[in-house]
């Protein structure tokens, strides 16, 4: 497994881009989790992008997955999940009422073999950002100690990823 996922990060597949309802497909990569932890906020109309729908499936599903592991036993979940469009780009934004990250690890959340987790291998951030740059796309976040983590996902139109 440890392999297996090393082999993943280190060749991931080129992007099969073709024109999506990223919305749609968000909404389907939450539906392995609770629907009562995630409040999803998109708008009502298909939101076609150009994106790679199994690597963007992969980035969900990591992300929700970890913000519902950085709440704590003795704290109700609370998930909210949004997609805002423009012309040029969208924003997805994942906020969690988890422990938030601490100062000294916020350098290395990207980084490949960092977790703060006593299961997994740490590949899970570094293969989602990984998949958002190839997506001509930016990840950051934001974190409160104690209070939660927010991350945000930039897709932006290019020439390169045109349908």
């Amino acid at each position: 497994n440890v392999a297996s996922a090393f082999s993943d990060f280190a060749t991931l597949p080129k992007p099969n881009i073709t024109e999506e309802d990223i919305a749609k497909i968000t909404r389907r990569a939450t539906e392995i989790f609770d629907s009562s932890l995630i409040e999803i906020s998109f708008p009502d109309h298909p939101v076609l992008w150009p994106i790679d729908r199994t690597q963007w499936i992969r980035v969900m599903t990591n992300l929700l997955q970890n913000a519902l592991q950085a709440i704590p036993q003795d704290r109700t979940p609370k998930i909210q999940l949004s997609l805002t469009q423009t012309e040029d780009w969208i924003e997805v934004q994942i906020k969690d009422n988890g422990s938030g990250i601490a100062k000294d690890d916020i350098p290395h959340i990207f980084e490949p073999k960092f977790t703060t987790k006593t299961t997994g291998m740490g590949l899970g951030l570094a293969i989602v950002k990984n998949i958002i740059d190839s997506l001509n796309g930016s990840i950051d976040f934001r974190s409160v100690l104690n209070e939660g983590t927010i991350f945000y996902i930039h897709l932006y139109k290019s020439k390169t990823h045109e349908v």
